[in-house]
């Protein structure tokens, strides 16, 4: 048998089921690689040849270079190309010493293609030098632009935005050339659903006000160590599902018009990285108002951090009514503060929990049983392992014991110097349930126990 005979042939029945293709098809699919690799693929075959000048868009970082001048001659050649198409992508990654030609070249080719009808817009400074790249100004009447993510560059103040079919904007510690540059951009952009902004003391916004009628996901990232004490975020958007923020920094957050929000991802602190002032009562009802705008979600996932702060400053909890899902992280804070929090969530059916189970007796005597075990929670996990000491099995006792239809508790287990994982299994075999149909899974990486 000629075996290395039949796997050349599959390779060439392969290669020509590529050829093929439509040329369309073969041009998205080229697309979606390193436009390098795109350029290489032309000694294939000579249909091949000058298949990638009609490749519509580039994806290209400058680290696949030898140096500086090869990198720019090679956009240069590319975006020189005539094409009868639009230009659908520019994704562009460069870190260089060349700062001010780096300047000069990236505005150019920004230019270059938002005159070709370019649909996404790509860019990512790696070199965090003294000196930035400013988006030409003519992106913001770049009325093709359907998406744009920028890193680490400025975007200067519009005379005038017109950007009709952009849906999504993705901001990386961006400057501003003043502090209504983001609100404008935000507000001008009718068609924008997704938006993400990765925040820092750069961005010299004292209130980011998030007003879209056409938003249906956000998501805030702070990543400034000083703290922003007199900085806020004011959120109005009527059509929005999701929120997530994680921002340690930011001192208020306002929102208005929440009534669409479906799911919140919250790790916030409100500046308070100390121990908060109880007697604070304006934080206090920033924090309460802040809580009620994000009541009526089905799913939500909330930081030890944010608890930490509503407990202590004592804030009144609203009752989340539409609630079924929670992912809740108490970290090693008392169980109290978790039995207190379900009190708020009456119609509960899946709870995720993160704890760090310790041998340090929690303190705490009988706990509050929540309406939502006697009446909806079904499903139950508990994200880190349970290494048998005495908080960890407090919490699945507690779970065990008072859930009345819970189906199925899931869990995983880690020796301690203690307890092998046969002791903790045979330990939670003789707890209790309340629930008749409940299964206790134990899911290890190579195996699973059902405890039925």
């Amino acid at each position: 048998m000629d075996r290395g005979g039949d796997a050349k042939r599959e390779r060439r029945s392969d290669e020509d089921r590529l050829s093929n293709l439509p040329e369309s098809l073969l041009c998205q699919i080229m697309l979606n690689i390193p436009t390098k690799d795109v350029v290489k693929s032309s000694v294939l075959s000579r249909r091949w040849r000058n298949l990638w000048r009609y490749v519509p868009g580039l994806n290209v970082e400058y680290s696949e270079f030898l140096d500086y001048n090869a990198f720019v001659s090679f956009v240069d050649r590319f975006l020189g190309v005539e094409r009868e198409s639009c230009f659908e992508r520019f994704r562009l990654r460069y870190d260089c010493d060349e700062e001010e030609r780096t300047i000069s070249n990236v505005k150019r080719w920004i230019n270059i293609v938002v005159n070709q009808k370019l649909k996404v817009l790509d860019v990512l400074d790696y070199t965090w030098g003294n000196e930035e790249v400013q988006i030409p100004p003519s992106v913001y009447t770049c009325e093709s632009l359907v998406s744009m993510k920028l890193c680490n560059v400025i975007l200067p103040n519009p005379k005038f935005i017109s950007l009709p079919l952009v849906k999504a904007i993705e901001l990386d510690i961006v400057k501003f050339a003043n502090a209504l540059v983001l609100e404008n951009l935000i507000s001008s952009c009718l068609a924008l659903e997704n938006l993400i902004i990765s925040r820092s003391s750069v961005d010299d916004i004292d209130v980011l006000r998030v007003r879209s009628r056409s938003l249906l996901r956000f998501k805030h990232i702070g990543n400034c160590s000083d703290g922003w004490e007199g900085c806020e975020v004011e959120i109005d958007a009527p059509k929005l599902e999701y929120l997530n923020i994680s921002d340690h920094s930011t001192a208020k957050f306002r929102i208005k018009n929440s009534g669409s929000l479906v799911e919140a991802n919250i790790n916030i602190i409100f500046n308070m990285e100390e121990l908060p002032d109880p007697n604070n009562r304006p934080k206090r009802k920033m924090i309460q108002d802040f809580l009620a705008e994000i009541s009526s979600v089905k799913k939500l996932f909330i930081s030890s951090h944010t608890l930490e702060v509503i407990f202590d400053l004592s804030c009144e909890l609203p009752v989340f009514h539409n609630l079924s899902s929670l992912h809740i992280d108490f970290e090693d804070h008392s169980l109290t503060m978790l039995s207190t929090f379900l009190q708020s969530c009456p119609n509960l059916k899946s709870l995720v929990v993160e704890f760090k189970d310790s041998s340090e007796e929690d303190g705490v005597g009988v706990l509050s049983i929540p309406r939502c075990f006697s009446t909806t929670l079904e499903y139950v996990k508990i994200e880190r392992p349970i290494t048998g000491e005495a908080r960890g099995m407090k919490l699945v006792t507690y779970i065990l014991e008072n859930s009345a239809i819970l189906k199925k508790l899931t869990l995983s287990l880690k020796s301690s110097r203690e307890k092998e994982e046969s002791v903790i299994l045979k330990e939670l075999l003789t707890i209790s349930r309340l629930s008749t149909s409940c299964k206790v899974v134990v899911s290890e990486p190579r195996s699973c126990w059902v405890l039925a």
